[in-house]
């Protein structure tokens, strides 16, 4: 990445510059992953029961791993958590794993503006989010 990828005008896209910019630094550390932005999963389950069709924010199909880009708003409106929660639920009990990048925890990647010094932040951000007890979640 660098400033090639700061200058785009990120926002003459369907995507969030957040997915953009997550998106391509996971491509930049395993090249050979398919990554999916806003994936669709229709037939999720609740408990046994249907639930509502969900779209991922960010997808590994093929380790069925869900990232979530959790902006302000999730963290403000009770009846948004409400809904975060049983998704996340639904996704977990149809064998997803669930990475929610939350907008509190990494201000740099929710920016939307990147530059030397929040890129590399950002990278930071997202390198913790995808490590668990010291473990690459993506491997």
């Amino acid at each position: 990445m660098g400033n090639d990828f700061a200058r785009k005008n990120m926002w003459d896209s369907e995507y969030r510059p957040e997915q953009m910019f997550t998106r391509d630094y996971i491509l930049k550390k395993y090249p050979n992953l398919i990554i999916k932005l806003e994936y669709p999963q229709p037939r999720l389950k609740l408990d046994g029961k249907p639930y509502r069709k969900c779209i991922l924010d960010i997808a590994i199909p093929s380790k069925k791993i869900a990232i979530r880009l959790n902006g302000g708003y999730h963290h403000i409106s009770s009846r948004q958590g409400l809904k975060d929660e049983f998704q996340k639920e639904a996704l977990l009990q149809s064998g997803w794993m669930v990475i929610d990048f939350d907008s509190y925890k990494m201000p740099n990647l929710f920016k939307g503006k990147y530059n030397n010094k929040t890129i590399k932040k950002a990278e930071e951000e997202i390198d913790i989010m995808l490590t668990y007890e010291g473990n690459d979640l993506i491997v």
